[in-house]
């Protein structure tokens, strides 16, 4: 099934290969394990090692060589994916330089979502946006690309603006604003995919608005009836 949008697809690649890591180093211990219990399992009859712990000793156990080894291997691997988090984090938080971006004003509220459009028409529990649009160009006034750029605040108390399908997801604090953005890939109506992801109240399971990406042509007819 192909992502939604390419914040998805970016952060579910990521997500793989924290993924594929974990199997690796956790299978690789899980056979260590098993192998050095079969191997130096105690047998009747057999002395214990000269070198078998012992209270108040402190023995040369081990191979220095080997346990360096590992810990470089460990350390290039946390580091890579140390570096692909950020680089995702920074790809997520920073807009892209796009002249035909649609940006909405989004306002959290107890408890719901208000999404006010550049042509001051306002939506209550549901954001509309255009489709990703290949053909439109710097050149063609009043066309939307597709790229979406949320400016997110809150009226009132701390809430948490997040769509799961697209992986985003900002805080939504009282005069600070904060900016996420993605480009949806096809046309669909998503039925509460907008959520508050921080406890803001008696009403916080009620925080949600639907997400309905339009074709160019539909969403340009709509923006053009507002306010």
């Amino acid at each position: 099934m192909p992502a939604l949008a390419p914040s998805a697809e970016q952060w579910q690649s990521l997500f793989t290969l924290y993924i594929i890591a974990a199997v690796i180093v956790g299978g690789a211990v899980f056979v260590m394990f098993f192998y050095f219990l079969a191997k130096y399992r105690r047998k009747p009859g057999t002395a214990e090692p000269k070198d078998a712990p012992r209270v108040g000793v402190m023995e040369d156990r081990g191979n220095p060589a080997l346990a360096a080894i590992l810990t470089a291997l460990l350390v290039s691997l946390f580091f890579g994916l140390t570096l692909n988090t950020f680089a995702l984090n920074a790809f997520l938080q920073n807009p892209p330089n796009d002249p035909n971006a649609l940006y909405v004003d989004v306002i959290g509220f107890q408890w719901g979502w208000r999404f006010v459009y550049p042509n001051a028409r306002e939506l209550v529990g549901e954001l509309r946006v255009p489709v990703l649009n290949s053909t439109c160009t710097p050149a063609v006034r009043g066309c939307w690309s597709g790229t979406v750029v949320l400016n997110i605040t809150s009226a009132d108390v701390f809430h948490s603006f997040g769509i799961a399908l697209l992986k985003i997801k900002r805080d939504a604090i009282p005069g600070r604003i904060n900016q996420a953005w993605f480009v949806a890939e096809k046309v669909d109506i998503y039925p509460e995919a907008i959520r508050c992801y921080e406890l803001c109240g008696t009403g916080h399971a009620l925080m949600i608005a639907d997400l309905l990406v339009l074709s160019a042509d539909n969403f340009h007819d709509w923006y053009l009836t507002g306010p």
